[in-house]
């Protein structure tokens, strides 16, 4: 299968027509969605479309490596961003998010002088209006995402704008007829006025943006007035607060935290721009410990998603394979159902498996109070069910009664690595 590349503009976009081989993709799986504050994931880097982002992955050197992002089950969405028209999320991404049951959206974006001319031609032609939104329907639903951030960053006329709105409520509405999960949100851009003007809020000037799909994503010069303002005119777990990793108007790098707190204070969702900042910050460093250390300072201000399945295998793995002595192969493809008590003293180390540096009980796996008859889990070390000592018969651990399944903690008294960890159930 080719790599996934982006559309290029208008015209590529209205000759699209769905491939006649069929598209693997992977269901979204351990989803349930939230009724209150989300974590949007917004991956901005280096212009998008990375080698190391393609099917085959990468080779590096061995202590090299790329951007790798382990922290799925701390958000609820992830949105591939570049500046092409149309951004495709890449297959690995989307498999991973589906995974770790996070939504997957791609890009709908127009820029400036070009992006103007573009708008033009569809916003004053009903017809290729309803053919792009059409379009992106059809591709979302062919590569297996769940919808768009729709960025329209260019000044759009008095009729444009009318034109606009019913745009935005058109593709939300037939991509919500296609996948019952799929989500379009609006970025902080364009005001009903047809001028281009960035708000940091929601406010009377883009409420009508806001209103026809399914949220707004705020621009990042917001202070905690502009936050409490939007509160005003919508529900606020509709309202993600734009937080730049890079630091463009808010607080950013290792003390985003403190831009949380302050979504977190009023029960807003996040939208997280470019956390590549560690790699491209930090290029020479572990990208599994610096990734993991730069959550970890986020997780009193965000949620930890619980697993809906409690049948599946995982070793893992973070993408990275041993591919000779001296060099390793990273492939999206390879990143595994990862674990929910990452920390310093919890992370995979690549050719060993997820390595344990401290004596105590980890939270391995924390599950939506599932209903089982039966259980059975593989699992070298020591664990626990729902905090209760549990029995091992060689690698397994069984439970026949009847059992409200909660959490699974790994229990760790010397230092080690677990390799593997398998949950059966029915």
């Amino acid at each position: 299968m080719e790599d996934i590349r982006p559309i290029g503009g208008l015209e590529e976009l209205l000759r699209w027509t769905k491939p006649e081989t069929p598209f693997k993709t992977e269901p979204l799986g351990n989803y349930k969605r939230k009724n209150g504050a989300e974590v949007l994931l917004c991956h901005d880097m280096m212009g998008g479309y990375l080698d190391e982002e393609k099917n085959d992955g990468k080779v590096y050197e061995a202590d090299e490596y790329p951007y790798i992002f382990l922290n799925w089950w701390n958000i609820d969405i992830f949105n591939y961003f570049s500046h092409n028209f149309v951004t495709i999320p890449p297959e690995g991404y989307t498999k991973i998010a589906h995974q770790h049951g996070v939504l997957s959206l791609g890009t709908f974006i127009t820029e400036w002088t070009g992006g103007a001319l573009i708008c033009h031609e569809i916003l004053n032609n009903e017809e290729i209006l309803e053919k792009v939104a059409d379009a992106l329907v059809q591709i979302a639903d062919y590569y297996g995402f769940d919808g768009y951030l729709i960025n329209v960053e260019n000044p759009v006329s008095p009729v444009g704008v009318y034109n606009l709105l019913y745009f935005l409520q058109l593709l939300t509405s037939k991509i919500h007829a296609s996948n019952e999960n799929s989500r379009i949100i609006w970025y902080d851009s364009v005001l009903t006025n047809g001028k281009l003007h960035w708000q940091n809020a929601l406010n009377e000037h883009n409420s009508e943006f806001y209103n026809a799909c399914d949220g707004i994503y705020l621009n990042y010069n917001w202070n905690y007035q502009n936050l409490l303002d939007s509160a005003d005119y919508g529900r606020i777990e509709k309202i993600f607060v734009g937080i730049d990793v890079f630091g463009r108007g808010c607080v950013g790098g290792f003390n985003c935290y403190k831009s949380f707190a302050e979504a977190k204070l009023l029960r807003m969702s996040i939208a997280l721009f470019a956390p590549g900042w560690i790699h491209e910050k930090f290029p020479k460093t572990n990208q599994i410990t610096m990734g993991i250390g730069f959550w970890q300072r986020l997780y009193p201000y965000i949620s930890t998603r619980k697993l809906t399945n409690a049948n599946f295998k995982t070793d893992f793995c973070c993408g990275m394979t041993i591919e000779s002595e001296n060099t390793w192969r990273f492939r999206l493809q390879d990143i595994a159902i990862q674990p929910q008590c990452l920390n310093k003293f919890c992370y995979y180390a690549v050719g060993e498996g997820l390595k344990f540096t401290q004596p105590g009980s980890y939270d391995i796996f924390n599950f939506d109070d599932l209903q089982l008859r039966n259980l059975k889990v593989i699992c070298d070390l020591e664990i626990s069910i729902n905090r209760n000592p549990a029995e091992k018969c060689d690698s397994n651990y069984y439970f026949a009664a009847n059992l409200t399944l909660q959490s699974i903690q790994i229990i760790i008294k010397t230092p080690t690595v677990l390799k593997s960890f398998e949950i059966i159930s029915e």
